[in-house]
C-alpha cells in the first residue's frame, strides 16, 4: 500500500474550506475516487483552540503505481492547469505533500 499525505496550514477559521474541497461526500465518485487502485480517502483536522489551524488529506493507494498514473491522468493534470497562474488563496499559510510506504 502507498500513502500520499497533503499537509495544509491555514489562518484560523478556514480549515472547513479545505473540508469542503477536499473532503466533502457527494452522491457520485470524485474523479479521484473512480481511479484504478484509490482505496480511500480521509481529512484530518488539527484540533487546536486558536491560530492557524492544519489539515491533513491522506489518500491511500493500492501501490505506488497507482499514485503515480493518477498524478499523470489528464484529469488531474487538468485539475492543475485550470489553477495555473492564479494566486493560492490567502487564508492558506503553507503547503506540502509527502508519500509514504506501508510497512506493516
Amino acid at each position: 500500500m502507498f500513502v500520499q499525505i497533503k499537509r495544509m496550514v491555514v489562518t484560523e477559521g478556514n480549515a472547513e474550506k479545505i473540508v469542503t474541497r477536499f473532503g466533502a461526500k457527494k452522491d457520485s465518485p470524485s474523479l479521484l475516487e473512480q481511479q484504478p487502485g484509490f482505496i480511500d480517502k480521509q481529512v484530518l483536522v488539527k484540533k487546536i483552540r486558536r491560530g492557524d489551524e492544519e489539515v491533513l488529506i491522506m489518500v491511500r493507494w493500492e501501490s505506488e503505481e497507482a499514485w503515480k498514473n493518477w498524478e499523470k491522468s489528464p484529469e488531474h493534470i487538468a485539475g492543475h492547469k485550470a489553477n495555473a497562474g492564479k494566486p493560492k488563496p490567502d487564508y492558506i499559510v503553507e503547503s506540502g505533500q509527502e508519500v509514504y510506504y506501508v510497512k506493516g
